[in-house]
């Protein structure tokens, strides 16, 4: 089996959930034993990477084909994408065709798409998204947004942060992320100092909007060896 095809029969292993079958089929491939690339594939089919993250207040699951309703709420919210993400997709008409999207992305590997989505869930039912994005293997570095449909009180978004960035140490072995801010949302940068980014810089003009302005962006970054050994940590994400 070539790797585009090891690749494809994986992702559709994936995508009906047969985590163990996929490990199977990585570790029967010739040279697994010796093979670093195989290994870590076998790694990244761990069941973990698919359960969800469970805190007192939010748990986090993988975004999925459920999350169709949340997802267009979110992109119908104009506020909201002001916050989150400007440029984003539009998303597609047919609603098949939107979780049909989730889906793989659910079904996807942090090596395969470079990215890990969750979706908040608190007590009143999906409140918002944690993403991982432009993960680069090499320097074990990506970007990290966070974004809720209605501005709870922050200890929600920061043990949802919390549980993001401690799997992402411990079980993906990121080590650094970056997080950028739009110079107005001045709430989410404040808070995303509390689990521990700290202010890098001003990107000025940096974004070109919709309506052809321009906005700066705010540049945090976080070393998450620093944030999983901090008291903070310890006290949101305990049961």
């Amino acid at each position: 089996m070539n790797p585009q095809e090891l690749q494809n029969r994986l992702r559709g292993l994936r995508v009906e959930g047969r985590y163990a079958d996929a490990r199977a089929l990585v570790a029967a491939q010739p040279g697994f034993t010796t093979s670093k690339a195989l290994q870590r594939l076998h790694y990244e089919h761990q069941d973990f990477w698919w359960e969800p993250l469970v805190g007192r207040r939010v748990t986090l699951k993988r975004r999925g084909a459920a999350d169709v309703a949340l997802v267009r709420a979110c992109w119908a919210d104009t506020d909201f994408m002001r916050r989150f993400n400007r440029l984003a997709r539009p998303l597609p008409a047919e609603d098949r065709a939107l979780a049909g999207i989730l889906m793989r992305e659910q079904a996807g590997t942090l090596g395969d798409s470079k990215a890990l989505h969750w979706t908040v869930h608190a007590a009143r039912g999906a409140v918002g998204f944690v993403s991982v994005t432009d993960y680069v293997s090499g320097h074990r570095r990506a970007e990290f947004l966070i974004g809720f449909l209605q501005q709870p009180a922050s200890a929600a978004p920061v043990e949802a942060a919390h549980l993001a960035c401690d799997f992402l140490y411990r079980r993906a072995g990121i080590e650094r992320l970056t997080a950028h801010f739009y110079a107005e949302n001045e709430y989410a940068a404040k808070v995303a100092e509390k689990f521990g980014f700290r202010r890098e810089g001003v990107l000025r003009g940096y974004i070109r909007d919709p309506d052809g302005g321009r906005s700066d962006l705010l540049v945090s970054g976080m070393l998450l060896a620093e944030q999983t050994q901090g008291a903070t940590r310890r006290r949101f994400t305990r049961s």
